[in-house]
């Protein structure tokens, strides 16, 4: 029959652990709950006389005597009387000496003393966990609970008080333990006790009922260019508790404080002394802030109040110094400031923009391109350079936003094209800045124009030796030339390398045709504001046996818009002459006369004949 079902007990029975007869000749004592308790705990209890109540295990057998009743018989060698209570529902409350030489204090009031040591407190407070969950079990089939409680509170005696001794036979408990007739019960004391004096603080025994969590979410909040609005760099956070109070959040350096915003559920705005779980925060970063930075990270700190109840073990006694004290578990609150508890580290990535553009130059009606041309792209502290690709673009990324650019062409390999491009970009800063820009197509205007001349005989050969010279038109203008000193005198003269008009105080440019009849006017120099002009391509030497062409070649409506080289050409219909030695063509040719005023001379005298 197990203890609990006596209900004539309805109070708490106190005394120490004793050996052989001082179970016998201490009083025993009953303790209350003191009506005037708090979260802490009682601030006394109270005992009254009661009879003997004892319990033994020592030979792993449960051996009880309650109300000198003996629930099983034998007495064993170590006995402990037994302190419970039964609380409003019926459930007992087991209560632990702490004393083993002192006699109980029967028949008075206890106060609440001090905090059971961290072993002490961890013994009391396994013990509570019940038969599944305790560190260590007997587990003897009849009263699990009360053969535990025997067990524990021979260990509490080993850890509380290993040096007294029993007046009746001197024996420490030790002692006594060491006596047992069963090892495993021995073994189990042991290590339970072992296992106590690990616990070395009162955080390490108490057991917590309401633990406290204080933390952001997310832990780590990483800001990027998806993040990017209304010029800022924002994302949302919160701060989730649970048994916390006066929740602060901070940033670490108070200079980033700016950064921190947020809005409660009312929509009223949030007071960062103290937060509270479902607020909406958010991190926002004017973007300004991060033109001069490839990364930007801080820290936000979390603190609070947290009011932390746990399970601990009291001690109670009186001032008199022959009465033993006694350990009951209770509650203890106590408000713990969580500084620094919880933190958050923000990563700032700023967004970059990109400034991309087609390079082409005028000629082919704007679809010249111009690889290889090179730009340089400039801002404060900020230099890049890129080469046009083979396709014509060109491309600068990862521009910090915030700045503002300038873009300059420094290298133009084409010598045809101007290469002096450059402009201010500030589309990625002010109010609404972009963060990919478009600038188009890029068009070079064209500074030369070449001219290709070719001249064929009548078979389409080329013709070696012919000169020419090129004579500019406005456009639809005709050109009237009777001599090629006329034409050499409007001809386009070489200075410093272009072909340009007037400066008829120099020579004319004169191009000649190589073997195979073709020649070239390079570098003419043109303004792309002009309108479009007229060539004329004017042979002024024919080589020998060839004439000279009285048609010259025409180049019309050229601008900065025509191909890079315009070509033109021009076919001899005459028969060629022999040129193969100058006294064979004299002697042909008065051969030739001979011939033809003898047959002259013949005809003559034969119709004076007929006449």
């Amino acid at each position: 029959m197990r203890v609990r079902k006596r209900k004539k007990l309805a109070y708490l029975v106190a005394l120490g652990l004793t050996l052989g007869g001082l179970a016998l000749s201490s009083s025993n004592t009953c303790l209350v709950y003191a009506a005037n308790s708090d979260d802490n705990g009682p601030e006394h209890v109270d005992t009254n006389d009661s009879k003997d109540t004892w319990v033994s295990c020592s030979d792993g057998k449960l051996h009880v005597q309650y109300n000198a009743h003996n629930q099983q018989v034998g007495i064993g060698k170590h006995r402990v009387n037994i302190l419970k209570q039964y609380n409003q529902k019926g459930q007992e409350s087991y209560y632990f000496c702490i004393n083993f030489s002192k006699e109980s204090p029967s028949n008075k009031r206890l106060h609440r003393k001090w905090q059971a040591s961290p072993e002490v407190q961890w013994l009391v407070l396994d013990y509570l966990k019940g038969k599944d969950h305790r560190f260590e079990t007997l587990n003897i089939k009849g009263d699990y609970d009360l053969a535990d409680y025997w067990l524990y509170q021979t260990a509490i005696h080993m850890v509380a008080c290993p040096n007294e001794r029993s007046p009746l036979n001197n024996h420490t408990t030790e002692d006594s333990v060491k006596e047992f007739e069963s090892a495993d019960v021995r073994n189990k004391v042991y290590r339970l006790v072992n296992e106590a004096k690990k616990h070395k603080n009162e955080s390490e025994s108490e057991v917590v009922v309401n633990q406290a969590h204080l933390n952001f979410d997310p832990t780590t909040l990483n800001i990027g260019s998806g993040d990017f609005h209304n010029n800022r760099y924002e994302k949302g956070f919160k701060v989730p508790s649970t048994n916390m109070h006066d929740v602060q959040v901070h940033a670490e350096d108070p200079k980033n404080e700016k950064y921190l915003s947020g809005t409660r559920k009312n929509g009223s705005r949030v007071d960062f002394n103290n937060i509270n779980a479902d607020d909406s925060l958010k991190v926002s970063v004017p973007y300004n802030d991060m033109t001069n930075r490839s990364d930007f990270s801080f820290k936000v700190k979390a603190t609070g109040h947290w009011d932390k109840k746990a399970k601990v073990a009291w001690i109670y006694g009186n001032t008199d110094p022959e009465d033993q004290d006694v350990a009951k578990w209770g509650y203890k609150t106590t408000t713990v400031d969580m500084k620094g508890s919880s933190d958050m580290t923000v990563h700032v990535k700023p967004a970059f923009g990109k400034i991309s553009f087609v390079k082409k130059g005028s000629g082919d009606n704007n679809n010249k391109l111009l690889p290889g041309t090179e730009f340089m792209l400039t801002s404060e502290g900020f230099m890049e350079r890129k080469t046009v690709d083979n396709n014509g673009r060109v491309t600068f990324d990862n521009l910090p936003l915030g700045k503002k650019y300038h873009l300059k062409e420094t290298k133009q390999p084409n010598g045809q094209y101007n290469g002096n491009y450059e402009r201010d970009i500030d589309a990625l800063t002010g109010s609404n800045p972009q963060k990919d820009i478009d600038l188009g197509t890029i068009i070079n205007d064209k500074r030369y124009q070449d001219f290709a001349i070719t001249k064929q005989n009548i078979n389409s050969k080329g013709i070696n030796g012919a000169q020419f010279v090129l004579i500019r038109k406005n456009h639809l203008e005709p050109l009237n030339i009777t001599s090629t000193a006329q034409a050499k005198q409007q001809a386009m003269r070489q200075v410093n390398g272009e072909l340009v008009t007037g400066h008829t105080d120099q020579q004319p440019y004169i191009a000649t045709t190589d073997g195979n009849g073709n020649t070239a006017f390079k570098h003419v120099l043109i303004n792309p504001q002009d309108p479009p002009y007229d060539y004329y391509a004017v042979e002024v030497k024919s080589p020998n046996g060839y004439a000279l062409s009285l048609t010259p070649i025409k180049l019309d409506n050229i601008s900065k818009t025509s191909p890079d080289t315009v070509s033109g050409s021009m076919k001899d219909s005459t028969q060629p002459i022999p040129t193969t030695g100058s006294k064979q063509l004299l002697l042909q040719a008065v051969s030739g006369a001979v011939v033809v005023l003898t047959i002259g001379s013949y005809a003559y005298h034969e119709s004076k004949k007929v006449k």
